[in-house]
C-alpha cells in the first residue's frame, strides 16, 4: 500500500501537467462565456484529477510485485540528452533505474510527504477551530429590519437552509460559516456604518456563496491542497477555481441588484483591511491581489486573461508534458521497428557464428597493429567496442557489411579497410551530434537562467510593493484611528457646551424670575 501510494504521488505530477494544460486550453476557448461556466467546467476537471488519481493508487495497488530490492543508480547522471533520446536501451534502462529506486524508496517518500501533510493538517484544524470561536465569540444580535432583509433575500434565491446574520466583534470583514448551519457574520457597526445599498450587495453576495454551497467546495479543495501541495498543475487550478467562485457570486449579486456601482463601492471599502478572514471560510470580497481584477471585471464585463506568471507556467507545462510523451513515442516506435527488422529478416545460428569469429578476428588483428604503430585513441576505443559487442548487434553489423559464411582468415583480409572505415565515419558523425546537442542545451539552460532571473528580479518588485501597500495601508488605518478619536473629543466637548448651554439658560431663567419678585416687592 505504501509503494503505491508513493507511486500515485509521483504520477499526479504528470497528471498534474496534463490537466493545467487542458484546463488552461478550456478557460481559454471559454473566454466570453460566464462565470458559472468557467467554474464548472474548472471544477469538473479538478474532480477528474482527484478520480483519475484514485484510480491510479488502486491501479498501483492491485499490479504491486513483492518487495523491490533497492537498485542504486549506476553510470553518469549526466549522460549526453540526445542519446538518451534516441536510444531505446538507454531509456529503458534509466526508466528501470528510477522505477527500482523509487520503489525501493517508497517509505522514505511517504514519510517526508507526510511531515509536510502533517503540517498542512494541522493549519487546517486551526483554521477550522477559528471558525467555530468566531462564530460564537463576541457576537450580537443585528436589528430586526436586517433579519427580515436577509430572509427576503433568501427567498428570492430559493435558498433553503435557516441563514442566520450576526454581528461580530472579532472579525474585520464579513465571512459565511458552516455548511449545514450557515451563519453570516458582519463585522460590529457595518451595518449602521455604511449605506444601505452596499449592505444589501455584500449579503447578497455572502448568500451567493450559501445557494452555491461553497463553504464545502473550498474545504474539499484545502483537502486536496494538503494531500498535493507538491503538485504546481493542482494549487494553480485551484486558484482558478477560488477566483471564479467570486466571480459567480458577484454576478448573482448584480443579477439581483442591477447596481455595479454600489458593489465596486462595497469592495473598495474593504481594501485598507489586512485580514480577509479565515482560510477556510468563504470571505468578501476574497484575496487582496484579486480586488483590482473583479472590479474591472464588474464594470466592462469582461473576463480576465492570463497573466504573464500563468502564461510561462501554462507554456512550461506544454514543454514538460509534450517532452515526456515524445520521449515515450519514440523509444517505443524504435522498439517496435527493432523488433519487426528482427521478424522480417531472422539469421540462423550456423550465420551468426561465423560472423562473431570474423569480427572478433578483425578486432584483435586492429588492437595488435595499434600497439605496433602507435594508433590513435579514437580507433582503439572503437575497436574496443567492436570487440565488446553482444550478439544481436553483431547480427546488425553482420548484416551491414554483408558478410555471411565467410573463412575468418579471408574476412580479415578484405573486409577490414571498409569496416574501420565506416566505423570511423559512424563515430565522427555521433561526436559532431553529441558537440552541436550540447551546445543546443548549452544555451538553453543560459536561457532558462535569465528567465528565472528575471522572474525572481519581478518577483522582488512585486514583494517590495505590496510591502510599501502594506505600510501606506497602516498609515490609513492609523489616520482614520485618530480621525475617530478627534470626532469623539470633538462630540464629548459639544455635549460639554450643551450642557452648559442649558445650565446657563436655567440661570438666565433663575435670574429673570428673581428680577421679578424684586420688581414685585419694589412695588409692593
Amino acid at each position: 500500500m505504501i509503494t503505491a501510494f508513493s507511486w500515485m504521488l509521483i504520477h499526479s505530477l504528470w497528471q498534474g501537467l496534463f490537466l493545467a494544460i487542458v484546463t488552461g486550453a478550456a478557460l481559454v476557448l471559454a473566454k466570453r462565456a460566464s462565470s458559472a461556466y468557467r467554474y464548472n467546467l474548472a471544477l469538473i476537471l479538478f474532480m477528474l484529477f482527484i478520480a483519475v488519481c484514485g484510480l491510479t493508487f488502486v491501479y498501483e495497488w492491485q499490479s504491486a510485485a513483492a518487495a523491490t530490492v533497492l537498485t542504486p543508480f549506476t553510470g553518469n547522471i549526466g549522460v549526453n540528452a540526445s542519446s538518451l533520446f534516441f536510444n531505446v536501451h538507454s531509456v529503458k534502462q534509466l526508466v528501470k533505474t528510477f522505477t527500482d529506486y523509487f520503489s525501493a524508496n517508497a517509505p522514505f517518500i511517504i514519510l517526508i510527504w507526510f511531515m509536510v501533510f502533517l503540517f498542512k493538517s494541522v493549519k487546517m484544524i486551526s483554521c477550522l477551530a477559528y471558525n467555530q470561536r468566531i462564530r460564537n465569540y463576541q457576537v450580537y444580535q443585528p436589528s430586526e429590519f436586517w433579519v427580515n432583509k436577509v430572509n427576503l433575500f433568501s427567498e428570492k434565491l430559493k435558498i433553503t437552509k435557516a441563514v442566520k446574520l450576526l454581528q461580530s466583534g472579532y472579525i474585520k470583514v464579513p465571512v459565511v460559516v458552516g455548511h449545514l448551519k450557515p451563519v453570516i457574520l458582519m463585522p460590529v457597526g457595518l451595518l449602521a456604518g455604511l449605506p444601505m445599498e452596499q449592505v444589501e450587495a455584500i449579503l447578497l453576495h455572502e448568500l451567493a456563496h450559501i445557494k452555491r454551497n461553497d463553504y464545502f467546495i473550498n474545504f474539499l479543495q484545502n483537502v486536496a491542497e494538503a494531500v498535493f501541495f507538491f503538485n504546481p498543475g493542482l494549487l494553480w487550478i485551484s486558484s482558478l477555481l477560488k477566483e471564479e467562485r467570486e466571480n459567480c457570486c458577484d454576478d448573482i449579486a448584480l443579477q439581483q441588484t442591477n447596481n455595479k456601482i454600489e458593489l465596486v463601492k462595497a469592495l473598495v471599502s474593504f481594501k485598507e483591511h489586512e485580514l480577509y478572514g479565515s482560510a477556510y471560510a468563504t470571505a468578501f470580497p476574497g484575496k487582496k491581489n484579486y480586488l483590482m481584477r473583479r472590479v474591472v471585471r464588474i464594470m466592462h464585463n469582461k473576463n480576465k486573461t492570463f497573466g504573464r506568471s500563468e502564461k510561462i507556467f501554462f507554456i512550461t507545462s506544454i514543454l514538460l508534458f509534450g517532452l515526456i510523451v515524445t520521449t515515450a513515442a519514440v523509444a517505443r516506435i524504435k522498439e517496435y521497428t527493432k523488433a519487426s527488422f528482427k521478424e522480417a529478416a531472422p539469421i540462423s545460428k550456423t550465420t551468426v557464428e561465423p560472423t562473431m569469429t570474423v569480427i572478433t578476428a578483425i578486432a584483435a588483428k586492429k588492437v595488435r597493429l595499434n600497439k605496433r604503430h602507435g594508433g590513435l585513441p579514437l580507433r582503439s576505443k572503437m575497436i574496443n567496442g567492436i570487440a565488446g559487442i553482444n550478439k544481436a548487434e553483431a547480427i546488425e553489423v553482420a548484416e551491414n557489411v554483408k558478410i555471411n559464411r565467410v573463412e575468418p582468415a579471408e574476412a580479415a583480409s578484405i573486409k577490414q579497410p571498409e569496416i574501420i572505415k565506416q566505423q570511423a565515419d559512424n563515430g565522427s558523425t555521433q561526436a559532431e551530434k553529441d558537440r552541436r546537442n550540447a551546445e543546443q542545451a548549452r544555451i538553453q539552460s543560459e536561457r532558462d537562467r535569465k528567465e528565472a532571473e528575471q522572474s525572481r528580479m519581478q518577483a522582488m518588485k512585486d514583494q517590495e510593493q505590496a510591502r510599501q501597500d502594506r505600510i501606506q495601508a497602516e498609515k490609513d488605518r492609523a489616520q482614520a484611528d485618530l480621525d475617530r478619536a478627534q470626532a469623539v473629543k470633538d462630540r464629548a466637548q459639544a455635549d460639554k457646551d450643551r450642557a452648559q448651554a442649558v445650565k446657563d439658560r436655567a440661570q438666565a431663567e433663575l435670574d429673570r424670575q428673581q428680577f421679578a419678585k424684586n420688581k414685585a416687592s419694589v412695588s409692593g
